[in-house]
């Protein structure tokens, strides 16, 4: 069953990603130690730190990463198996540096990045993997030019790290990693002013001007589908186009074909983010990872950027990512109709093809689960599965097949077959389906319909057309959202004062299970999740809210 799993995930892979496994796999590149000729290129103006990232330092040994406090006392403790390694990676980003009140802990960092060129031997452990040395790098890079003085052994160690990341890069990957690898490769280009640098900077912008066509789509959205990862992609464009103001490269780049992308990117994220200015949980995603909405806006604006917000009161299909935002009064509903992507690299991806958010008198009110982890363990499979969105599983089959935490094998591919508007302009009807489980060999479609009238109300109906036992549609609850069971049919939610009705299909089986909420890594809220159970090819839920 692996084997056949490893086959439907592996024909979807680029010849590059398979032939620098196999070279990585048996070459092991090392940079020959030397004493770098040290040249640093003029500073047109000092970095400006808009700081969005929160601190992450509470002293010289002490680090909180992903909602989990732990030490740095000794030189093992870089690569402790005593914790996440995705808690070990943030504790080589040196996020800290570039953090919100950075100037007062001035001195501790100065101090860090000593003890990390001391107790990281180079080529040994997390720290030389090319994604912590990639970050790592652009903040060292941000960290001095802000007026931060780096001493010859830091220049020299630094130099060794853009030398090493440039054997490295993450072409076996590709997608968020590889861009990634470029930016760290431009900051260092640029940063420095000798015959290494050079190569680094000539290959960055390489990369970078493959990827941001690949990675951008027409509608402005990341190619991965997440808006967490969209967002840091974002971010990463502000970063790039900063550096380009600091050393007054105007020509290595097309500034205006960036700018584009910048605000078409921040369109998109405006329509995947609740009233509440934070992110919809699609594939990867969670709280207090990336920027949000408005704090990109702000740093858009202070590079000069022009933010033109998106109407609230106009519904938006975007069409490339496969997305729909709908808009009424008091109601904001995010639909996907998208794909599982990008085809050859969905490690962020979710079984969670047809799902929906929606929130309602500006609170959260129908939620997926979101992540609170990275890994390969089974909570990190069920909050990938289909069971953990506001949609139906068949026969308790995910919709994709997910497995080993960031892998996709057999897919659903998702088609949407009807986009209705009224003379308002607005999208009161879509009709979508995927072919998931039929390509997992369950001869059985999903079919799914939103439809919103004008009285406040809100209507989906799921069709099943094939074989199956049993399907189950899961609609979860924010926790701030309370429950009144009037009957086996129907529900009264509250929320903000405001009472919401749900209401099933006569022949459904509904429960109200107790579950868990991830808004963010380290992070498990209790909440509610209504679980439909039908046995019969079609499922009508009607929900109607109103004014207290």
């Amino acid at each position: 069953m692996k084997l056949l799993k490893l086959i439907h995930t592996i024909k979807y892979l680029k010849f590059v990603q398979l032939s620098y496994r196999l070279h990585y796999l048996f070459i092991k590149p090392k940079t020959k130690r030397t004493v770098f000729n040290i040249q640093l290129r003029d500073v047109s103006q000092v970095w400006r730190n808009i700081g969005t990232k929160p601190i992450s330092m509470l002293s010289p040994t002490q680090f909180v990463f992903l909602n989990y406090v732990g030490q740095l006392n000794k030189a093992e403790d870089w690569n402790t198996n005593q914790q996440e390694k995705l808690w070990l990676y943030n504790l080589h980003y040196f996020d800290d540096l570039n953090a919100q009140q950075a100037e007062m802990r001035q001195t501790w960092h100065y101090e860090l990045i000593n003890r990390w060129i001391a107790e990281n031997p180079y080529a040994a452990g997390n720290a030389w993997e090319p994604y912590p040395n990639s970050l790592r790098i652009v903040n060292w890079v941000k960290w001095a030019l802000q007026g931060n003085a780096f001493n010859e052994i830091q220049l020299q160690s630094l130099m060794l790290q853009a030398e090493h990341l440039s054997k490295t890069v993450e072409w076996h990957i590709l997608a968020n990693h590889l861009f990634t690898n470029a930016k760290a490769l431009i900051f260092a280009g640029l940063f420095f002013n000798n015959s290494e640098a050079k190569k680094w900077l000539n290959l960055g912008l390489k990369i970078y001007k493959q990827e941001i066509n690949e990675q951008v789509l027409a509608d402005g959205a990341n190619f991965e589908l997440t808006p967490m990862y969209h967002a840091i992609f974002l971010e990463d464009l502000l970063d790039i186009y900063q550096l380009m103001q600091c050393y007054a490269q105007h020509d290595l780049i097309d500034l205006e074909y960036l700018k584009h992308k910048i605000q078409a990117m921040l369109v998109w994220l405006q329509h995947l983010s609740h009233p509440d200015g934070e992110i919809a949980f699609f594939n990867d995603a969670a709280f207090a990872i990336a920027a949000n909405h408005q704090q990109l806006i702000d740093y858009a604006q202070a590079l000069g950027i022009s933010v033109v917000k998106h109407s609230q009161k106009n519904d938006s299909h975007l069409k490339d990512s496969g997305y729909i935002a709908v808009y009424r009064e008091d109601a904001k509903l995010l639909i996907d109709v998208a794909a599982v992507g990008p085809n050859y690299q969905p490690g962020h991806a979710h079984a969670d093809s047809l799902s929906f958010e929606m929130s309602l008198f500006g609170q959260r009110v129908f939620v997926n689960s979101g992540i609170s982890q990275y890994g390969m363990d089974a909570e990190r499979h069920r909050q990938r599965s289909t069971c953990a969105h506001n949609t139906v599983t068949v026969d308790d089959i995910n919709s994709s097949e997910i497995w080993a935490g960031f892998r996709v094998a057999r897919r659903a591919f998702t088609q949407l077959h009807e986009l209705q508007i009224n003379r308002l302009q607005q999208i009161d009807l879509i009709h979508a389906s995927h072919n998931g489980y039929i390509n997992q060999g369950q001869k059985v479609r999903h079919f799914r319909q939103w439809e919103l009238d004008i009285n406040k109300v809100l209507k989906i109906t799921d069709f099943l057309e094939g074989d199956f036992n049993t399907a189950k549609a899961y609609f979860y609850l924010h926790p701030n959202v309370t429950v009144e069971l009037c009957n086996k049919k129907h529900m009264t939610l509250k929320v903000n004062g405001h009472n919401i009705e749900i209401a099933f299909s006569d022949d459904a089986h509904v429960a109200l299970n107790n579950t868990t909420w991830h808004p963010e890594f380290g992070k498990v809220i209790k909440n509610q999740c209504i679980c439909v159970e039908f046995s019969n090819n079609k499922l009508e839920t009607v929900i109607s809210w109103r004014d207290k």
